[in-house]
């Protein structure tokens, strides 16, 4: 931890509070939340769009509008995800089984309100570790080499078995489907191609976004639109019954309901800043890793099909990548995700290189950066629940208005994505693999997760194994893998003694 600088604190606290860096900081939540909440339209585009302005911006005006657009984005894709089971971003898709599930049930604003305040919640416990343990835990990224991460990302695949505690082997099945998507494309050593089938945009693999918006999205939209055309009699139904506007104040998200939920906000925002704090994970992973860990310690018998903690779990964690995201970036000059990297990029093109040094060199930059994380916190719970019920109004379109709508925005953002028509193509693919997994009652977390983990995984595997000439002791010579491997055998050690007590109730 470097030395506290009076005087370096006292001026970066003036620039934050000034008017003109809460403005910036303003159009930056609402255009992240905006954006956020269209469907395939990452909320890196944006930050990408508004990189330029920090040529003729001072720092702080820059920074203020770079991380409320990452902070209002991170959260608006749940705002989606929650009101139509499309999520906005990535990082929103654990947020679709138990939020669109609780709308569906005539919640969506308890859902909607959960998921900004645990949101916050999760985005101030990554500012605060990021303030005070800035140095201390961004001295462990390094430590993670390939035999460490390898055992990080297999404990995050045997959390697969914990996505589907009522059926492993749906669970192992789903898993295997999203493995096979994940290795198509080329060989990471060798460069051969994998299960392209002679089709050339495949040899760059099954792109996310496309995969997450059909898979998610599609076979909702099919359903909705089929029972418009079925029944054009009450098409409007299916509208009314979501976001409806609360006629009584305890329709909304009561106080009791939020700490009831403390646990998931919890375990959300610890599992969100240790993986957001290390190169690759990112907030998705975050999110369903956080997810899967509170599944077996909440004792909501909804969780997966309606539960506030399950959407409190999903939103606290992504959030917390935020400001974890910056301490590989500040302390090693190590971008955690693309979006680290056009925010490093922006300090770099304002003269200040990021590195080990950066907390000595440009201490004040560093405060301003603290603070801005803090601010922008409240600034989103403020705008968040102001935009919260014009997003409730989209449910009183009629549905054979809404979803034709919802599926033209779901083919402009997947097409947006790389600007490739074929993506598209692949979107429907996921799309059908959703109504299979919808048919037979498959658990889509596996799958996701599977698909995020596994070019992580191999790439970190064979990397091991060609720094230690096909030793497998690698993988256990360190502490911390030796950690990880236990914690991966006691999460399954319990799993199967928890099951084995269901199976004896029985």
């Amino acid at each position: 931890m470097f030395d506290f600088n009076v005087e370096a604190a006292l001026a970066a606290t003036s620039l934050v509070l000034a008017l003109d860096t809460a403005l910036f900081v303003v159009i930056g939540i609402v255009v992240g939340i905006t954006t956020g909440a269209i469907p395939g339209l990452a909320h890196s585009l944006p930050i990408a769009l508004v990189l330029p302005f920090s040529f003729f911006l001072p720092i702080h005006q820059t920074m203020g509008l770079l991380i409320g657009t990452y902070q209002g984005g991170t959260y608006g894709g749940s705002i989606t995800a929650i009101a139509f089971g499309t999520p906005g971003t990535p990082g929103a898709a654990a947020t679709v089984a138990d939020g669109y599930a609780l709308t569906q049930q005539g919640k969506g604003k308890k859902a909607l309100q959960m998921g900004l305040y645990s949101s916050v919640v999760g985005g101030v416990f990554g500012s605060l570790v990021l303030i005070f343990l800035v140095v201390p835990i961004g001295s462990m990224a390094p430590r993670f080499g390939p035999g460490e991460l390898t055992a990080l990302y297999f404990l995050a695949l045997s959390l697969v078995v914990v996505f589907s505690t009522e059926n492993p082997g749906k669970g192992i099945l789903s898993a295997g489907i999203g493995f096979f998507l994940a290795i198509i494309g080329r060989d990471i050593i060798t460069g051969g191609l994998r299960f392209t089938f002679g089709i050339r945009y495949m040899q760059a693999g099954f792109p996310l976004v496309p995969l997450l918006m059909g898979f998610f999205a599609l076979p909702e939209i099919i359903k909705q639109i089929h029972g418009v055309i079925t029944d054009p009699a009450h098409a409007g139904e299916v509208s009314e019954k979501g976001l409806e506007l609360p006629k009584r104040a305890e329709e909304g998200l009561t106080l009791k309901e939020f700490l009831r939920s403390w646990r998931g906000t919890g375990i959300g925002s610890v599992v969100g800043t240790f993986l957001g704090a290390l190169p690759g994970p990112g907030a998705t992973l975050a999110a369903y890793t956080s997810y899967s860990v509170n599944s077996q310690f909440t004792s909501d018998r909804k969780y997966g099909k309606g539960s506030l903690e399950g959407v409190a779990a999903a939103e606290s964690a992504n959030n917390a990548t935020c400001g974890a995201t910056f301490i590989p970036m500040l302390t090693f000059g190590i971008p955690g995700s693309s979006i680290a990297a056009l925010l490093m990029a922006a300090l770099i093109m304002e003269g200040v290189p990021v590195g080990p040094r950066v907390v000595i060199d440009h201490t004040q930059v560093v405060y301003t950066i603290f603070l801005l994380m803090l601010l922008a916190n409240p600034v989103n719970l403020i705008f968040g629940k102001l935009l919260i019920p014009v997003f409730t109004r989209l449910t009183k379109i009629p549905a054979s208005i809404l979803w034709p709508a919802i599926a033209i925005i779901l083919v402009i953002g997947t097409y947006a994505y790389n600007n490739r028509p074929f993506d598209i193509i692949m979107c429907i693919a996921a799309g059908l693999i959703g109504y299979f997994y919808r048919w037979f009652k498959l658990p889509d977390g596996p799958l996701v997760l599977a698909f995020l983990v596994t070019p992580l995984f191999e790439a970190s595997f064979r990397q091991a194994l060609t720094i230690s000439r096909g030793d497998y002791w690698y993988f256990i010579g360190s502490n911390i893998s030796r950690t990880l491997w236990v914690v991966t055998a006691l999460s399954i050690f319990f799993f199967l003694k928890k099951k084995r007590k269901l199976v004896d109730k029985l």
